[in-house]
């Protein structure tokens, strides 16, 4: 074979440079999740990775993916073969649930995630897919930094349109009006616990590239830059306050002390570049305060925090509700497209609901599930709650990711695509040896994101957005490519500035 190493520099150089364009448009284009996001995402996301595979053969080289992580991935797509193939069949949706679902997103279009089987079955293929060019080209210094700064760029953007449209009363996504919507927007999404979700995918990560940044002797410029990463991380967990879930803070402080300790951020008595740590903290957490003060909700926070734990009852228990036959659901739902008085009571409410209701559809069919997209189709099967089967939200998400991988792949497939993801933790959190200094600066701040990201996954949905999901594999991508499998003694502190 001629190899043509000029030709697979340029493919190589192109398959970056499109993965980086779709950091900036995926998130941006509303999170990519109206109609034709997820589909453009999938068939960027496919253009970059055939730009790769073809970049391998002209520049002579193979793929530099780890063994797990890329067995993960075929495990995955080898266990998603019946529905990529279309040899399974979806569960099937009632008369009911069709007509309901067809209400909702007429009312509220711009409040649906556009998934169906084809899509979802695109999108997933294409992750995969992507997951092994992003690890290869994140081997490379140059693009683990590109991919990093451009997804905390981006995350700039956001936050800041997010705390802008608090401040100024705006009706909609970029100031657009669609018309009263059923909850409550954040920056590019259309939900607050997404705005969430996405801002813990880039914070860490800003911390990781400010920590690298400052230990850059030679640059000259560690003192500035210092001050711009600081500024940004300010800005991006300020943007925490303009939204008003609970459980994205949460997973932020959750990461925190592993950031500390991964990142060894000095918090005893010292100077960096002259200044003394704790002035440094205590000047961000003022700022922080006060521009939460400022644009944030720091009411509305508090008011569902309070709500949360308001009710007595038992938040673990299972409540046994009456509820009416589905035949007169119709004549019981509201004008906002609810059945009234039938959500659940405690910490869990609704979402234990969910929870047992992906359980029982799992058990039913457990091996190749109900069908890519079709959580619906499984719920109006194994559920009789009103609200579960009726609030928009839960139409569309079981409010725990991993259920609904099961639910809708089957336990094989969901094995593979959480093997890769959780996987990656814990190649970092054994990581022996690194490729570089600042991979492992970048691996560390992608753990931390990314495991924000799974834990908000175990009570919310955000790996159903199409920007989130690419994100998520980035971090894993990243988390993976900073590891040097090679058996060796850890890396030393004092090589950290090198």
């Amino acid at each position: 074979m001629i190899v043509v190493e000029p030709l697979g520099r340029v493919l190589r150089l192109c398959a970056g440079a499109v993965f980086t364009a779709l950091l900036v448009f995926a998130p941006l284009n509303y999170g990519s999740t109206r109609e034709d996001g997820a589909d453009l995402v999938a068939l960027t996301a496919a253009l970059a990775t055939l730009l790769w595979a073809a970049s391998l053969p002209f520049a002579g080289r193979s793929a530099r993916v780890p063994v797990f992580a890329a067995c993960a991935l075929a495990f995955f797509v080898i266990a998603a073969v019946p529905w990529i193939g279309g040899f399974a069949h979806a569960t099937s949706l009632s008369a009911f649930t069709e007509t309901h679902f067809t209400n909702v997103s007429a009312r509220w279009p711009v409040s649906i995630v556009w998934r169906d089987s084809l899509n979802t079955v695109l999108l997933s293929l294409a992750l995969a897919g992507s997951a092994l060019a992003l690890v290869d080209l994140s081997r490379d210094r140059g693009w683990a930094l590109t991919f990093s700064v451009t997804l905390v760029g981006v995350a700039v953007v956001v936050a800041s349109l997010a705390m802008l449209q608090v401040a100024t009363g705006a009706r909609g996504i970029y100031w657009l009006d669609h018309g009263r919507l059923p909850g409550n927007f954040s920056g590019v999404f259309y939900h607050h616990t997404s705005a969430g979700a996405y801002l813990n995918t880039a914070w860490p990560l800003a911390v990781a590239l400010t920590v690298w940044a400052t230990r850059r002797e030679r640059f000259g410029l560690s003192r500035a830059l210092m001050v711009a990463g600081s500024l940004i991380i300010i800005l991006l967990l300020a943007a925490h306050g303009s939204h008003v879930s609970r459980f994205p803070q949460v997973a932020a402080l959750v990461a925190v002390p592993f950031l500390l300790m991964g990142l060894q951020i000095p918090l005893r008595p010292g100077r960096v570049h002259g200044v003394r740590p704790w002035l440094l903290l205590g000047g961000g957490v003022a700022a922080l305060l006060l521009l939460v003060a400022v644009t944030g909700r720091t009411e509305s926070i508090g008011a569902r925090w309070r709500m949360l734990f308001g009710s007595s009852a038992d938040s673990l228990s299972i409540v046994q509700t009456i509820h009416p036959p589905e035949a007169t659901w119709p004549a019981l739902i509201r004008d906002d497209l609810l059945i009234p008085h039938t959500s659940q009571p405690g910490m869990f409410g609704d979402r234990g609901e969910g929870w047992r209701t992906a359980l029982r559809a799992i058990a039913a069919r457990p091996w190749v599930g109900h069908g890519p997209g079709n959580w619906m189709g499984a719920a109006n099967q194994h559920s009789s709650d009103p609200f579960v089967r009726t609030f928009y939200q839960f139409l569309q998400f079981a409010h725990q990711d991993t259920l609904q991988t099961a639910v809708e792949w089957g336990i094989p497939a969901a094995l593979g695509w959480w093997g890769f993801l959780v996987g990656a933790l814990v190649a970092v959190f054994r990581a022996r040896r690194w490729i570089s200094p600042t991979h492992r600066s970048l691996s560390i701040g992608a753990a931390c994101a990314l495991g924000a990201l799974l834990l908000q996954a175990q009570i919310d949905f955000p790996l159903e957005m199409p920007a989130i999901a690419f994100n998520a594999f980035l971090l894993a991508a990243l988390c993976w490519a900073g590891v040097d499998g090679r058996a060796s003694d850890p890396i030393s502190p004092s090589s950290l500035t090198t």
